[in-house]
């Protein structure tokens, strides 16, 4: 029997009628589930200082974090947090004026990768001295947009983005980021290495032994060969009723097992049905009516796809899942 105890971050909503872009989540919460047994434990509440986010109303989340020896990174909006990975205590916690709306973190070999996504660009750090270069995901001057001496975390959100990049990880000992509008993944290194997801808007992936798997917010499981990045199978996900037409949710978090994958599912807000998923909006376009959004939850599957089971999330935690890790031992 495999463990099932996993670590899963993300937010707490305001009310509904706040869930504006920019100011949708009042708290960020890391929590412990045990999918098994249906428990969940918050480990961390965190509520980001009123000098590093907007003054109005701002939006406070945990994004996908990182686990690297006995530590946890885990971003907010405009902040990482440097954890214990038994205690959960903070450690350390670093701000830049030019962080807004981080989506992922990744450490390697010294270097701290931090997904910008309000500027669409990777920002990598020496840990050591704290030296940082800028990489734009399409290639362009990262402040084409925005002003460099200007406190971009004060601002609630730098929307519309052109790339809106949000899952980092690592082939043979390159990083490698997901770019949302192009549904992509391309390495810094290179960013004509690409990898073409095409069937959905990627959010979160998972590397294991020589193959990358992807999440896309429409649904599907997407995976490719990290050496010829050929795709290797796509998995369309039916959720536990494959008839209803109830949307599934905003697909995001993964983690891959020996014999499962665990994917998240946020309940969707009217902003995500009417901005981004395109499947949702043909819907509503074709008249097909649906019950109330199915509830945030962690769905799990065989690596062939088959539903096997599902934990709701309580209404009073996380409402929207960015990360799914297992709990290090």
């Amino acid at each position: 029997m495999e463990e099932e105890r996993f670590l899963v971050s993300g937010g707490i909503p305001r009310v509904f009628g706040e869930l504006m872009a920019g100011h949708v989540f009042k708290k960020a919460e890391l929590a412990k589930i045990d999918f098994e047994n249906k428990t969940y434990t918050s480990v961390l509440q965190y509520t980001t200082p009123s000098e590093f986010c907007s003054d109005t109303k701002p939006s406070i989340t945990f994004g996908c974090f990182c686990i690297e020896s006995d530590k946890i990174y885990i971003p907010t909006s405009t902040q990482v947090l440097i954890l214990d990975r038994t205690t959960y205590a903070i450690k350390e916690v670093i701000s830049d004026p030019l962080f807004n709306d981080i989506h992922d973190i990744y450490v390697l070999k010294g270097k701290l990768y931090v997904a910008v996504t309000g500027l669409d660009s990777v920002f990598i750090y020496d840990l050591k001295t704290r030296n940082r270069v800028i990489i734009h995901v399409l290639g362009k001057d990262p402040f084409h947009k925005w002003n460099p001496n200007e406190a971009l975390n004060k601002v609630a959100s730098l929307k519309p983005h052109e790339a809106h990049p949000n899952h980092l990880f690592e082939i043979e000992g390159e990083i490698w980021v997901t770019r949302f509008i192009q549904k992509d993944a391309v390495c810094l290194n290179d960013l004509t290495k690409r990898i073409d997801i095409g069937v959905g808007f990627p959010h979160d992936g998972f590397v294991k032994e020589n193959v990358v798997y992807f999440t896309t917010v429409n649904g599907y499981v997407v995976s490719f060969d990290i050496h010829t990045f050929k795709n290797l199978k796509t998995i369309k996900l039916s959720g536990a009723n494959s008839t209803s037409n109830k949307p599934l949710g905003w697909c995001r978090g993964l983690y891959v097992s020996d014999r499962f994958f665990y994917v998240g599912f946020t309940q969707l807000r009217t902003t995500k049905l009417t901005e981004n998923l395109d499947w949702a909006r043909k819907m509503i376009e074709k008249k097909r009516l649906f019950d109330k959004p199915a509830p945030t939850r962690i769905e799990k599957y065989t690596l062939d796809g088959q539903y096997v089971d599902q934990f709701i999330l309580p209404k009073s935690g996380v409402y929207t899942v960015f990360s799914i890790e297992k709990i290090p031992v």
